[in-house]
């Protein structure tokens, strides 16, 4: 036990905050799905990201963002805004299911530490969020949350994002802009609204959520030229914020997870018991763990054959997972776990490529940069998204309670 505390005193420790002016306020711009690889290899990938080059130049920028477990979008975006990761914010997955607030993850009344939001409400500071996941019930100034009964790739409908945000909201925004009233809110309505809530409502605080790159990488796999040219249009996004921001503004660009093209699906409970092994598993997509002797041991004999990767020291993961194991194994590169109990040993992934990796696996982050006055633009080398939280507090002239 005190080995545990002591792992997640470390883990507080790591939330250092940047020479940043303070009492500016703050765009945060998350691009779902974006991979740090995509602005470190922009170039081999000939990527046109004339926006964002402009960007980073003025930026202090992480040699990549070692993230959160699991590496998916909710508990990702929800650890930005509170320091802390998922196992202790509460946030585990997407939400799923029936749009129903009372279930899955829809509501930040699920979210069980304080956020930064509340931390800016409560200093008399306005907020507003644009698809920000876990939103539902947000004490926002101005919310159009992501929240959704049918979805259009990772559109959602506005029907449901009207019903759960700010009163009369869509509709003030379609009177400025009347293509705002499509049926979904894709990334192209997402900027009409933040622009709008940038020049007419001039909140302290601004959280956009960029969708689509994510999509487009799990239907077509990371660094494609589909994926790429999804990437090129989020810079064209991102391009015509800047264009409309109010003076005065930071600007943080942000993501969540990073990306992985995918071969296929590793069975590891139908291998187990095709070669006679019985024992209690517990597989996610990116880890495997075991507290089973003879199941660690089956473990340990196909790490590095090909579908297991390398074992996650105890340490990782009680500090990422807050959890214990026997022995646990994260996937070797380019294969999932699937959960499948009888057939074979290998199936085809339904996605091109995915997320939800352990966090430290080399090359497999998101990113981060931050501009502004008072920034001096630099490099900061490999940073946490456990950090930003407070990294965005200090911009915004905030000391926020744990």
């Amino acid at each position: 036990m005190r080995k545990y505390l002591a792992v997640l005193a470390a883990l507080a420790a790591l939330s250092v905050p940047v020479q940043a002016a303070a009492k500016h306020k703050l765009l945060v711009i998350s691009v779902d799905g974006m991979d740090w690889r995509y602005l470190r290899d922009a170039d081999s990938l000939d990527l046109k990201l004339p926006n964002i080059r402009k960007l980073l130049a003025l930026s202090q920028v992480a040699d990549g963002v070692t993230g959160v477990w699991p590496t998916v979008t909710w508990p990702s975006h929800t650890s930005m805004l509170t320091g802390v990761p998922p196992f202790r914010h509460g946030i585990l997955a997407n939400a799923s299911g029936p749009l129903d607030i009372t279930q899955s993850y829809w509501s930040a009344s699920k979210i069980k530490v304080p956020t930064l939001t509340q931390c800016a409400r409560a200093s008399g500071l306005t907020t507003a969020a644009v698809n920000w996941p876990v939103t539902v019930n947000a004490e926002l100034s101005w919310n159009l949350p992501e929240a959704y009964a049918k979805r259009n790739g990772d559109s959602s409908d506005l029907a449901s994002v009207d019903r759960y945000g700010t009163p009369g909201l869509v509709a003030e925004i379609t009177r400025n802009s009347p293509s705002f009233g499509y049926r979904w809110l894709d990334d192209r309505t997402r900027t009409l609204a933040t622009i709008y809530l940038l020049q007419n409502k001039h909140p302290d605080l601004m959280l956009l959520h960029l969708a689509e790159l994510d999509s487009e990488a799990h239907e077509e796999g990371p660094f494609t030229p589909a994926a790429n040219a999804v990437a090129e249009r989020s810079d064209e996004l991102i391009g015509d914020i800047l264009k409309a921001l109010p003076k005065g503004y930071d600007v943080a660009l942000v993501s969540d997870h990073g990306f992985e093209r995918i071969d296929h699906v590793a069975n590891l409970k139908a291998m187990a018991a095709a070669a006679g092994i019985t024992g209690e598993l517990q597989v996610a997509g990116g880890l495997v763990r075991t507290d089973d002797a003879k199941m660690a041991d089956w473990l340990r004999g196909q790490s590095g054959k090909g579908d297991v990767g390398r074992a996650v020291p105890h340490d990782e993961l009680v500090r990422f997972a807050g959890a214990d194991a026997l022995a646990a194994f994260e996937p070797a590169p380019h294969v999932i776990f699937g959960n499948a109990v009888t057939g074979p040993a290998h199936t085809p992934s339904t996605n091109a490529g995915t997320h939800g990796f352990w966090p430290t696996r080399p090359d497999y982050h998101s990113i981060y940069a931050l501009s502004g006055a008072g920034v001096k633009p630099g490099k900061l080398g490999e940073i946490e998204m456990v950090s930003l939280r407070d990294r965005f507090a200090q911009v915004l002239g905030l000391s926020c309670p744990r």
